[in-house]
């Protein structure tokens, strides 16, 4: 890598040892020291792989487009066989969406990145945990669940209503783990008062009824 490059917000990027990832775009850039050197984290969007965080010391990420870091055009043409060859065996679109032929894509029921940004303190991460709660299986919440998850204005252009509801579950479970593990790890620093509060503050009843949940155990 060259230690002089630095990538800015907006910067279209690729890693030339993932061709799969595709293409990317830094939606968030830090400066850092690693071992005595200055170097980037940054939060990139790849087309095949969200929120993937990456340090240009260890990563060596290019400008997309440089020589050598295009994808082999073999990829897509593999990955477009697979995803046939899947379909013609009766997989259902949950199979699909958790890429056992999307090759990495995001899932409908992924978690946001706030819930574990490196970028972001323990206490962050557990508040951006606990404002999922305001959604749920509810027509209106869990519409602008889904606009969250999928980017789209109407994410009905892609989904049906039941497959929403269908994933909504996965989602809730794996956000519900996350919440227990930040609480592990404030107890562990001794932060249980705080916790405390933070529950008493909540003005999710569901996510107050879990932080609470997760306290006790």
């Amino acid at each position: 890598m060259n230690p002089t490059r630095r990538f800015q917000i907006g910067d279209q990027v690729a890693h030339p040892n993932r061709p799969e990832w595709g293409s990317g775009r830094v939606v968030k850039a830090e400066t850092i020291t690693h071992e005595g050197t200055e170097a980037q984290r940054l939060r990139v969007d790849f087309a095949n792989k969200r929120n993937t965080i990456i340090n240009t010391a260890i990563a060596p990420l290019v400008p997309s487009g440089e020589s050598g870091t295009m994808q082999p055009k073999g990829i897509t043409k593999d990955m477009s066989m697979t995803q046939s060859n899947t379909q013609s065996a009766g997989a259902g679109w949950l199979d699909d969406l958790e890429g056992g032929s999307g090759g990495g894509q995001k899932n409908l029921w992924d978690l946001p990145y706030q819930l574990d940004d490196p970028f972001s303190s323990i206490e962050q991460q557990l508040d951006a945990t606990l404002e999922t709660f305001k959604y749920s299986t509810e027509p209106g919440p869990l519409f602008q669940w889904a606009v969250v998850q999928t980017g789209l204005d109407d994410p009905l252009t892609k989904h049906t209503r039941v497959e929403l509801e269908q994933a909504f579950p996965r989602y809730t479970r794996d956000r519900d783990n996350r919440l227990f593990e930040l609480v592990r790890q404030l107890k562990r620093q001794g932060a249980t008062a705080y916790l405390h509060q933070r529950a008493k503050a909540c003005k999710y009843p569901a996510g107050r009824a879990m932080l609470e949940k997760a306290i006790r155990a």
